[in-house]
C-alpha cells in the first residue's frame, strides 16, 4: 500500500515512472492488490502530468504481460488487422475483413463493441442471425488458415489490465490521455497476436480526436509501440465531419457494407476501405506495393470475390445471411425546413439520434436493438426542397424514436451555396524503414 502511494505521489510530482513502477502498478490492478481508488488516482496523474514515449512504450509493455498472448505464428502466414479510433456509421471493417482475404492475404481482429455514440463491429455482425462472435483460440486459428479471415470478440484472458483501467477511466475523467490510449490500442493488438497493423484514424465532430493535430500525436504514440514490438504500423487520417456512407445503426450498416462489396454503395465507404485495403495489403506476404494493393482490391471488389467472400466468412461463422431480410422499424422522417443546399450533417448527433433510438449503450451492460438507427436521404452537397426528407430514425420504442428525432432534426444545416466539397483522406503516416 505504501508503495502504491509513494507511485501516485512521485507521478503527481512530475517524475518519470520507470518500468518497475509501471508493472507493480500493472500487476497489482489485475490481482486486486491495488484497490480501485489508488488506481484511479495514478491514473488522474498520467492525465494531468502526461507519459513521457518511454512511459507509454512500458506501459503498453506491462499491460501486454498482464493476460495470454496468443501466438498466431502456426497460420504460417502474417495475420493483418486494422483499428478504428471509433466514428459514426463506420462499417469499415466490415467491407475490409473480406476483402483482404479475397485478395490472398490474411485478416483476423479481435473487435470490441460500441460504447456511447460510436458503433462497434461486434454489435453489427450479431445483427446478422446466428453469427458467433465467441470463438475458441483453436478455431479462431484454424478459421484463419481455412479462409483467411476471421473477426472475433477480445477475450478476456488477453490483456485483463486493459479491461478494468478502461472501465476506471470511463467513470473518473481519465480518458482523455494520448498515452494511456495508445497504450490501450496497441497492447491489445500485440497481445492478440496481430503481425501488422493499419490504424483507421478519424479526425472531426463525430470523432474523439477533433483535429490532425492530436491524431497525428496519437499515431506517432502507437506507431512506437509497434517499432518496439516489430509491428509496422501505418496511420492513414480520415475525416468524421459527417457520417460515414448513410446508415448508421447495426444491422443497416451491414446491409450497406453489403452493397459496397458487390461493388455499389456509398462513395466514401468504398474510398476509405480500398485505401485501408491497399496500405494492408503492401504489409501482407504478397509482395506488392499499396498501388497494386489498391488495384487488387478494386478488382476484388468488381469481379464479385469480395461479396463472396462475405459470404462464406458469415457461414463459417455462423451467420444466416440474407440481405435485405430484417424488419424495419416505425420511423420518423426529417424534413427540410427551406430551399437550399445541405452545407453540414453534424456526425456527432446523428450517433446519439441512434444511440437513442437504441443502435448503441451509454454503458457496457446495455443491450442494443440490431434495425434501429439513422437512414440518411441526402448527404452534404446535396440541393434540397423545403419539405424534402433529409433522413428517418427508426426505433421500436415511441419515446426513444420522438428524443431521437429531437436531436436528428439539430443534425443539418441548409445554407444558400453549394459548399466546397470537404477532404475524407486526411494524410496518413508511413511504416518505417
Amino acid at each position: 500500500m505504501d508503495f502504491v502511494n509513494d507511485v501516485i505521489a512521485w507521478k503527481r510530482d512530475g517524475h518519470e515512472l520507470d518500468a518497475g513502477r509501471l508493472r507493480a502498478f500493472v500487476d497489482g490492478v489485475v490481482n486486486g492488490s491495488v484497490p480501485s481508488y489508488q488506481a484511479s488516482a495514478l491514473l488522474m496523474a498520467m492525465v494531468l502530468r502526461g507519459l513521457s514515449d518511454t512511459e507509454t512504450v512500458e506501459l503498453s509493455r506491462a499491460m501486454v504481460e498482464s493476460g495470454k498472448m496468443l501466438d498466431l505464428r502456426v497460420v504460417r502466414r502474417p495475420v493483418l488487422d486494422k483499428h478504428s479510433s471509433g466514428g459514426v456509421g463506420d462499417k469499415v471493417t466490415l467491407v475490409l475483413a473480406p476483402l483482404v482475404a479475397a485478395c490472398g492475404a490474411v485478416f483476423g481482429k479481435m473487435s470490441g463493441r460500441g460504447l456511447g455514440h460510436t458503433g462497434g463491429t461486434l454489435d453489427k455482425l450479431e445483427s446478422i442471425p446466428g453469427f458467433r462472435v465467441q470463438l475458441p483460440q483453436g478455431e479462431f486459428v484454424r478459421q484463419l488458415e481455412r479462409i483467411g479471415v476471421a473477426v472475433v470478440s477480445q477475450s478476456e484472458r488477453v490483456v485483463p489490465a486493459d479491461r478494468i483501467l478502461y472501465a476506471l477511466r470511463d467513470v473518473t475523467g481519465t480518458i482523455e490521455c494520448d498515452g494511456l490510449i495508445a497504450a490501450s490500442i496497441m497492447a491489445k493488438k500485440v497481445a492478440s497476436g496481430t503481425a501488422a497493423l493499419v490504424l483507421d484514424l478519424k479526425v472531426g465532430r463525430g470523432a474523439f480526436m477533433g483535429d490532425l493535430h492530436h491524431a497525428r500525436d496519437l499515431g506517432r504514440l502507437c506507431r512506437l509501440i509497434g517499432d518496439f514490438y516489430g509491428r509496422p504500423t501505418t496511420c492513414i487520417f480520415t475525416s468524421m465531419e459527417a457520417p460515414l456512407g448513410r446508415t448508421v445503426g447495426n444491422r443497416l450498416e451491414v446491409e450497406e457494407a453489403w452493397q459496397v462489396l458487390r461493388g455499389e454503395g456509398p462513395e466514401d465507404v468504398r474510398e476509405v476501405t480500398l485505401n485501408l485495403a491497399g496500405a494492408l495489403l503492401a504489409l501482407s506476404d504478397l509482395g506488392v506495393d499499396e498501388t497494386e494493393g489498391r488495384r487488387r482490391a478494386e478488382a476484388a471488389l468488381a469481379d464479385g470475390r469480395a461479396a463472396e467472400h462475405f459470404e462464406r466468412w458469415c457461414f463459417v461463422q455462423g451467420g444466416r445471411w440474407k440481405p435485405g431480410e430484417f424488419h424495419r422499424l416505425a420511423a420518423h422522417q426529417t424534413r427540410a425546413s427551406r430551399a437550399g443546399y445541405l452545407t453540414g450533417v453534424d456526425a456527432m448527433a446523428v450517433g446519439q439520434a441512434a444511440q437513442i433510438a437504441g443502435a448503441g449503450r451509454r454503458r457496457i451492460d446495455d443491450t442494443v436493438d440490431p434495425a434501429a438507427g439513422v437512414l440518411l436521404e441526402r448527404v452534404v452537397g446535396d440541393r434540397v426542397d423545403a419539405g424534402d426528407a433529409l433522413a428517418a430514425v427508426f426505433s421500436r420504442d415511441p419515446a426513444r424514436r420522438a428524443q431521437a428525432a429531437a436531436v436528428l432534426d439539430r443534425a443539418f444545416t441548409i445554407g444558400e451555396e453549394a459548399p466546397q466539397r470537404g477532404r475524407l483522406m486526411l494524410g496518413r503516416m508511413e511504416v518505417e524503414g
